[in-house]
């Protein structure tokens, strides 16, 4: 069955019986087409025969006549890009704000500890800072030894 209005069949049977039927949907006017009659085998009699018929099951959807194909392409294909760059841009949309509300997250974490932890922190830089002091004061006073380095 299709939007179209026919069904394809295969016909098999005796040369007679295949003729007959075909003979039917003629004179009943639901023959649209049919193959050239094939052998199934050669010791077989039966003939395999491909018909498309008027499909009269079901109503027949009649083709809609377009004035003009950019118009019809116009009307029926960008509401589908347009559906589409909207959810395109709804999750890049999503994803930018889930991003900047991790980064926002993450960076009061990082403010929280650097406040709760302050003197702790501030205690290891200035033994860091000592320490440094120390080891640049024992190699020298910092100068150049000779004019020429």
């Amino acid at each position: 069955m299709s939007t179209l209005g026919y069904r394809d069949h295969n016909l098999i049977g005796l040369p007679d019986q295949v003729a007959n039927v075909i003979a039917n949907h003629q004179s009943a006017g639901t023959l649209i087409s049919m193959t050239a009659p094939r052998t199934i085998s050669a010791t077989d009699p039966r003939i395999r025969v491909a018909v498309r018929l008027v499909d009269t099951t079901t109503p027949t959807i009649r083709p809609v006549r377009v004035t003009s194909l950019r118009a019809h392409i116009t009307g029926r294909v960008q509401p589908r890009r347009i559906r589409r760059r909207v959810a395109i841009a709804a999750s890049v949309a999503t994803a930018v704000i889930a991003l900047g509300a991790i980064v926002a997250y993450l960076v009061g974490q990082l403010v929280t500890f650097l406040v709760e932890h302050a003197a702790i922190i501030a205690g290891l830089l200035a033994i860091t800072a000592l320490i440094l002091g120390a080891l640049r004061g024992t190699t020298g006073s910092g100068k150049r030894h000779c004019p020429g380095c």
